[in-house]
Formats: structure tokens, sequence, C-alpha cells
């Protein structure tokens, strides 16, 4: 996303003013703002690059939703591959579902980008402009950095490729949440509901198909809670406890983990001390097994290996 900050800005003014100055004659003059350009230049760079910098290129000066969103969107098979990271999917639907400024911002980006079945696009945008209350921008950038704050703690990839024309509808769609039509700015309002009026015009053209063409958070979620849901029915109230802790994200799953396996590993001692002489060597196989277990950077797997060891452990107790 294309982002000039006030620096980049004023150096850029100030460079034309010298190419000015100089095409006049006056190379004292454009020397001195040709200098002053340079300043602002580096002062804008130094800003680029910090991680406020960074972010403003990536999601633009005021954290554009539909950026944001397209993140998680391009992101969704790495989430759903890992165990790991499933809980970010239901942390960001929670976090849009249940905050206001959020919540709106997706049904105005999902009703624009999606919309294929109107008669008149043009009288469409018109009149869902007119039905949106215009957001305040320090809100909606405090709030939207709340999800990429959710992107960044769980290291997906913010890199992802977007096209211009959808880069272009976004900022359309940001405009009109941002500003409110006024004579002092109709034509920049009336160029962003032209942008969303073609958008939509295209989509009619192309037959978007929202349920196969596009990610959904709704349809999503539906997917996780059957999946869980399903585990549910077949798991007793320990493993239930087991898969709880596991899926926290604010659990510390490599203690869990050490923790059963040295209780584990003491109720089998405990076993071995009043076994029969011929249990000996089959419980030393046992404490073998589970003494061999590490932790794993696959959450499926140290969920296996806890839930054998709850199994030993009910034995033994029975």
């Amino acid at each position: 996303m294309t982002y000039f900050n006030d620096n980049s800005q004023k150096g850029a003014t100030l460079m034309q003013q010298a190419l000015k100055k100089y095409a006049d004659g006056d190379f004292e003059g454009g020397d001195k703002d040709r200098e002053m350009a340079n300043k602002f230049f580096d002062l804008a760079s130094q800003e680029m690059n910090s991680e406020i910098g960074k972010m403003s290129q990536l999601y633009g000066e005021s954290r554009n939703f539909g950026i944001i969103y397209n993140v998680f969107e391009q992101n969704i098979d790495k989430i759903y591959n890992d165990d790991t990271k499933k809980h970010v999917i239901k942390e960001a639907y929670d976090l849009i579902k249940n905050n206001k400024l959020l919540n709106e911002q997706f049904k105005i980006y999902d009703m624009f980008e999606k919309t294929n079945d109107v008669e008149n696009a043009k009288e469409f945008v018109n009149e869902a402009s007119s039905l949106i209350n215009q957001f305040d921008k320090k809100q909606i950038k405090e709030n939207n950095e709340k999800l990429i704050k959710l992107i960044k703690d769980n290291n997906l990839d913010e890199y992802v490729d977007i096209t211009e024309e959808t880069e272009n509808l976004y900022e359309a769609i940001e405009y009109i949440i941002l500003n409110k039509k006024t004579f002092d700015n109709l034509n920049s309002f009336i160029k962003a509901q032209n942008v969303i009026s073609e958008h939509i015009e295209n989509n009619k053209k192309n037959a978007v198909n929202e349920d196969t063409d596009r990610f959904s958070f709704n349809k999503f979620k539906e997917e996780l809670d059957k999946e869980e849901n399903q585990v549910n029915e077949t798991i007793n109230e320990d493993e239930k406890k087991l898969l709880d802790m596991f899926t926290n994200p604010k659990t510390n799953k490599k203690a869990v983990f050490e923790n059963y396996k040295t209780e584990t590993l003491n109720k089998i001692k405990g076993a071995m001390q009043i076994s029969e002489e011929n249990d000996r060597e089959a419980w030393d196989k046992v404490y073998e097994s589970v003494n061999s277990k590490t932790y794993s950077d696959k959450m499926t797997q140290n969920i296996i290996n806890c839930a054998e060891m709850l199994e030993i452990c009910s034995t033994i107790e029975e």
C-alpha cells in the first residue's frame, strides 16, 4: 500500500520549488530548497524504517481494514494446517464480532467487495455510502491495530501479494468510511464511489461466488466448532481438559507436557514397586517408552503422547 508521511510530502513540495527556481535561473534559491528537501526525505526514510513506518507501508496510515483482512485470508492454509495456530481464527473472529468498529468495517468491506447482484451499481454504492456513519480516524487506527497485533504475535506472513486493483478498492472504501461528503471533497468522494462501482460491475461480469472464492470467518469457525464437537463426543473429561490446555494460546505447553510425563513416570515407579516379579519387565518397557517421549514442535504429537500417558495413569489407578 502506497504511503507518504508528512516529511516525504514536504520534501516533494520543496523539490518541486527547487526545480522551478532552477528553471527561472535562481540557482542559489534552488540549492537551498533542494538541500531542505533532502533533509525531509532523510527524515521520511528514518520514519519508514521504524516499526510504525513499516506498519504504515503495509497497512496504510489509518491501518486499512481491507488489507488486514486480506492478510488473514492469505494465511488461512498456513493457519489451518498448523494445530498451534488454529486459535488465531477464533481470536480474530471474536475480536471482530465483539468490537463495534471492527464489526462495522467488516460488514462494509464485505458488502462492497462481494456484491454482484445489483441492477445499478452506481446507485447502489451512492445509497450505501449515505447510510455509513463517519468513523473517527484515530479510533479506526487504534482498533485496527488490535488485529495487526494478532497477526504479528502469531508470526503470520504480512508480506502478501495484493493486486493494485484490490488495493485501490480498499483505499476507496476507506475514503468513504473516513470522510463525510462535502462540497470541498465532492470530486474525491465521487472518484472513490466510482472505483467501488466498477468493482461491483466486474463482479457481475465474472459471476463471483462468495461461498467458493472467498474465505469467511463465519464459515471457517463453523468448521472448527463442528470438528471440536466431534472430538468432544469421543473423549472423556480428562482428555477434554488436556485438549483445552493445549489449544489455549496462554498455556505453557512444554510445562504441561513435562508435568504429565513426570506424573506418569512416578506412577509407573509406584506400580513397579508393588508388582509381581514376572510383571517387572513389562513395566520396565512402559517406563522406558514414556521416558523417551520428548516435547515436539508438532502440537498434535504432544496431545497424542499426553493422552497415552493419561491412559497409563488411569490403568494404574484402576
